[in-house]
């Protein structure tokens, strides 16, 4: 089993192929998936997305969805869902909590910044779990480009392969 990953970072807006998403640009990532699909032969799709995510988005399925489905290959939402998030006492309301009960003078800009670096960090570690939790090889991880270098960095001191095949796709 090669458990090596492929990242591909770029906008949500183009992973999901939402409305007002140029289609020319939908297009040509899709084209961009199949072809790195075929050249790292891989076995699953999967993506920083849950299906609140798809619903903020305003779509069913993403680019990355339709290409796995095609190819016959498995695909895979890595993302918490709201319950997850409440569940671990990092969503939006407890957040407001703290910065409107904190008397923050700048209201609470600089704990935002730090609480929402210290969510998107369990995120991915949370990503990373799920991605090793299943056995299709190699696979393809479709994340907002923000994550990138942070998920080759985890997927880094695993000791595990990893390539970075677009760091922002932007076609």
């Amino acid at each position: 089993m090669n458990v090596a990953l492929f990242i591909i970072g770029t906008s949500h807006t183009l992973q999901c192929g939402a409305a007002g998403t140029d289609s020319s640009k939908v297009v040509a990532f899709e084209a961009e998936l199949y072809r790195a699909c075929a050249e790292h032969e891989v076995a699953r799709v999967a993506e920083e997305m849950s299906e609140a995510g798809l619903g903020n988005q305003e779509v069913e399925r993403t680019v990355g969805y339709r290409v796995a489905k095609a190819l016959g290959i498995e695909h895979q939402h890595v993302d918490l869902e709201p319950e997850e998030r409440i569940a671990l006492s990092l969503d939006d309301g407890t957040m407001l909590n703290v910065v409107c009960g904190g008397g923050f003078p700048d209201g609470g800009g600089a704990f935002r910044d730090a609480f929402n670096a210290l969510w998107d960090a369990v995120r991915e570690r949370c990503w990373i779990g799920r991605l090793l939790a299943r056995k299709e090889w190699p696979t393809l991880f479709v994340c907002g480009a923000d994550h990138t270098d942070s998920v080759e960095k985890l997927w880094h001191s695993l000791d595990l392969p990893v390539t970075v095949v677009h760091r922002d796709y932007e076609p």
